[in-house]
């Protein structure tokens, strides 16, 4: 059985602020680290290899830098890795990530199951997943909290507001997985020493065959026009006694922190 799952490295939430100018995540200088619905993912995954004949690729789009995630992912039981790195597909939105995906999937050839996070921490749009389903024109599954194989079926659990639903859909399909769906090995340190001898391949704009206006910033419908950071309010914790009540609730009224009914509603 051939299984892709796709990652993503994303900066730690405490060390990246927003570029004032281009309206996008500056992350130079944070540190990167696996999207945390993706570890699920790949969990899920290493789950299915635990009982059944698997190979796993993993795959991520991202700059040099993200080959440590790939790394990592190896020294949990991956078996290979694929760096997508290109100048060209930086500022990416996510369409021309999920073109750019797909293209990849394409390249690698054979897979009964792709599995993804339902979202990314640094977006949480949830269109990737989606997006790569539909250009490979495979079927999908969407929040996903479990995923097992029968012969040649996927069986999943979807966590609904109404409950739990039970989808069931031949192979190759894509599925997605929530966060905290189960719970993420650690990587050992065998398996770390394996993947850095084994390497991490990398494919780019012209491996995959697609022409740079296709990709990156250039292929991105998707432009952001402004953004705006709400100011901070101010909150004021006063401790009164009981003879102050009257004078505050008067206080209020007439600040409009109180509305009064008229006495025909009440």
């Amino acid at each position: 059985m051939d299984i892709i799952v796709m990652i993503k490295q994303v900066p730690d939430a405490e060390e990246i602020f927003i570029d004032p100018v281009k309206f996008t995540l500056n992350r130079s200088q944070a540190r990167g680290v696996i999207n945390p619905a993706d570890e699920n993912a790949l969990e899920a995954a290493l789950m299915i290899k635990d009982k059944t004949p698997a190979k796993i690729t993993v795959i991520t789009m991202g700059p040099p830098a993200a080959e440590s995630a790939l790394l990592e992912c190896m020294g949990r039981g991956a078996d290979r890795g694929i760096l997508i790195t290109d100048r060209a597909f930086a500022a990416a939105d996510t369409y021309a990530t999920s073109l750019t995906l797909a293209a990849a999937v394409k390249k690698i050839g054979r897979f009964d199951l792709i599995l993804a996070g339902e979202s990314t921490t640094d977006s949480g749009t949830g269109h990737v997943g989606p997006g790569v389903a539909e250009f490979m024109q495979a079927d999908q599954v969407t929040y996903s909290t479990s995923v097992k194989i029968e012969g040649d079926t996927i069986i999943a659990e979807r966590e609904l507001e109404h409950g739990i639903e039970v989808v069931q859909t031949p192979m190759p399909a894509l599925v997605t997985m929530l966060i905290n769906a189960n719970i993420p090995r650690r990587s050992s340190l065998r398996r770390r020493i394996d993947a850095m001898r084994k390497g991490i391949e990398t494919m780019d704009h012209e491996s995959l065959g697609l022409p740079p206006e296709w990709v990156g910033i250039k292929g991105s419908p998707t432009i952001v026009g402004s953004l705006k950071i709400p100011e901070e309010k101010k909150r004021l914790n006063k401790t009164i006694t009981l003879e102050e009540i009257p004078e505050m609730v008067k206080e209020l009224i007439e600040n409009k922190a109180i509305v009064l009914g008229d006495d025909e509603d009440a």
